[in-house]
Order: structure tokens, then C-alpha cells, then sequence
């Protein structure tokens, strides 16, 4: 007896920016073009409409053949939570509908555990594309500025140096 084959891919990856940096990432077509497809593959056009119940088309050129992906936005739950159907024009039947959820946990310095999970794929195609997110996500988190957190102002320390007088510090506190 053989084992059914696997129907999602599963990837996590630590980013060097706060969730709602990444998040911001998914929604914004420019910046999304940037890193969502593979390399080699490249993303010729992005069409996006981010509520729920809004489309996401994806145009991809790779090894000089063209093709894309469609979706709908399913869920929107900044800076946490995303999700998207996705159905891609090369799957054996294009018109079977997946779904990619991306959930977006805050870490220490600043940082965010990115969850894909993508379920519902055809069968045989979940490894190839555990391996298209794993490239997609080395590909954001390369684009991330390392440092790129948010201040919070409630622990943010001003210290000044005056010339011919001693150091000063002040802090600024939010409960003041």
C-alpha cells in the first residue's frame, strides 16, 4: 500500500523586520513583484485589489514561457494574518483552487516568524512548491533592511552632549 501523496506545502522562515512591515510586503504590488517569484522566474505584471473578496492576479515569465496565478483575498488580519485562494495556469487542471495562508508572529529584536502554509494543492506538486516558498521567503527576507523595527517611544532614551557642559539625558515616557 503507498502512502497518499502530500496536498500542502509548509514553510517558516525568521524575517528581519516587525510583522507589520512584512505584511505591508503582501499588499503592496511593487513591493510584492519584487520578491514573489523564484528565481529564475520573474513577475511581468501584478494585479491586486487587497480587501477581502479582492482579486490577485500574478503574471510570471520563466525560461522564456509565460504563465500565471489567480486568486482572492480570503482573509486580511493586520499585521498577523493572511490568506489567499491561488490557482496557477500550468496545473494540470488550472481551475482547481488552493489556498495559501501566511501568518506573521512578532520575535525578539524586532523580527517575525513567517508561516506559508499551502493547502489544497493537485497532488504531486506540494514539494515543488515547498521549494518555490523557500526560495520566495529567502528572496523577502533579503529584501528586508535588517533594523528596520519600530521605536517605541515609551523607552526611548534622548541623551545630548552640550558644547562646555556636561552630558544631559531626558526620556521621553508615554505615561507622562
Amino acid at each position: 500500500m503507498t502512502e497518499p501523496r502530500a496536498t500542502a506545502a509548509l514553510v517558516r522562515r525568521l524575517l528581519p523586520a516587525p510583522p507589520d512591515v512584512v505584511y505591508d510586503e503582501w499588499l503592496d504590488p511593487d513591493a510584492f513583484a519584487d520578491w514573489m517569484c523564484p528565481r529564475p522566474a520573474r513577475c511581468r505584471g501584478i494585479e491586486s485589489d487587497p480587501r477581502v473578496g479582492g482579486r490577485l492576479r500574478i503574471d510570471i515569465q520563466e525560461e522564456g514561457s509565460e504563465f500565471y496565478v489567480t486568486g482572492e483575498y480570503l482573509v486580511l488580519d493586520r499585521p498577523g494574518l493572511l490568506s489567499f485562494s491561488w490557482s496557477c495556469s500550468t496545473w494540470p487542471d488550472p481551475g482547481l483552487c488552493s489556498v495559501v495562508t501566511v501568518l506573521l508572529e512578532p520575535r525578539e529584536d524586532s523580527q517575525t516568524l513567517m508561516t506559508i502554509r499551502h493547502t489544497l494543492l493537485p497532488p504531486g506538486l506540494a514539494d515543488q512548491h515547498e521549494r518555490g516558498w523557500e526560495a520566495i521567503a529567502g528572496q523577502l527576507a533579503a529584501k528586508l533592511p535588517a533594523g528596520q523595527a519600530t521605536v517605541s517611544v515609551s523607552a526611548l532614551t534622548i541623551e545630548s552632549i552640550r558644547p562646555g557642559k556636561r552630558r544631559s539625558r531626558s526620556s521621553l515616557r508615554s505615561d507622562m
